[in-house]
């Protein structure tokens, strides 16, 4: 009988020790220096994106027909509609299904595929014609990845400064839960139109390595979940009680029987 609990009590703590494991990052008992691929990361601009444009020059009034807002003409081409934002909103420039912006006077400007600095240097030459001495500034307005599967918080999270790292953007969903899968983390990602799946883990320092190690807009991260989850899901989590329940029972009694 004694023997019988002993057995039972070894095996749960097997696999709490097995399960704690797996609960943690970065398993290594060593200081360790690592590179990241990326540090000078920069977003790339993609379909479907929204920037805000700003030009300015020596000239304020010439620079003033390349900018919108609520309280200046109606929007151009490609322009975010003015009629249900409040008052002195900046309107964003929507890059086309083509991968271009439209402004005033220029016209098309291919976007997709650049940076913003390269972006902004298309335009700065653009502009020489209107302009004298033109100044661009370019942000994304809707720069956000989404986080879903075992967080605390799935859902979609705009970045303000338009650079996340896997380990911020998880950070920023109230980190995995329990049941999250460390070394199963999928990454889906679109390129030119094409969606890219990518399989990243935070067992080990190689995430920091990695290209996918700084996230682009639209980027979704879904955590997968581990075994024990897959275990307290199936039948056998319900089961399993009751006939260990079962089997104690049926050892007391056939303990007292035997006395």
């Amino acid at each position: 009988m004694i023997r019988f609990f002993a057995i039972i009590s070894s095996l749960f703590l097997f696999a709490s020790c097995g399960f704690n494991k797996q609960l943690a990052y970065f398993r290594s008992t060593s200081d360790t220096t690592v590179s990241i691929r990326q540090s000078n990361f920069e977003p790339i601009i993609q379909t479907g994106d929204i920037l805000y444009v700003g030009v300015n020059s020596l000239d304020p009034i010439s620079s003033a027909l390349f900018n919108f807002s609520t309280t200046g003409t109606s929007a151009g081409p490609g322009m975010q509609s003015a009629n249900t934002l409040p008052a002195n909103t900046t309107l964003g420039i929507l890059v086309n299904t083509d991968g271009t912006i439209e402004l005033p006077k220029i016209g098309k400007v291919a976007a997709r595929g650049k940076t913003k600095e390269e972006l902004r240097n298309t335009l700065i030459e653009a502009l020489q014609p209107y302009l004298k001495e033109p100044v661009v500034t370019i942000r994304f307005m809707n720069y956000r990845v989404t986080v879903l599967g075992e967080v605390n918080r799935p859902g979609m999270l705009p970045i303000l400064n338009e650079r996340v790292s896997v380990l911020e953007a998880l950070g920023l969903a109230g980190d995995l839960t329990m049941y999250g899968s460390r070394n199963n983390i999928l990454l889906i990602h679109e390129s030119n139109g094409v969606k890219v799946t990518k399989r990243l883990t935070l067992n080990d320092y190689s995430i920091f390595s990695s290209p996918y190690y700084y996230l682009q807009s639209n980027d979704v991260l879904y955590v997968e979940p581990n075994k024990a989850k897959a275990y307290i899901s199936s039948p056998v989590a319900v089961l399993l009680p009751a006939f260990t329940t079962s089997i104690s029972l049926l050892v007391l009694v056939l303990n007292s029987f035997l006395k």
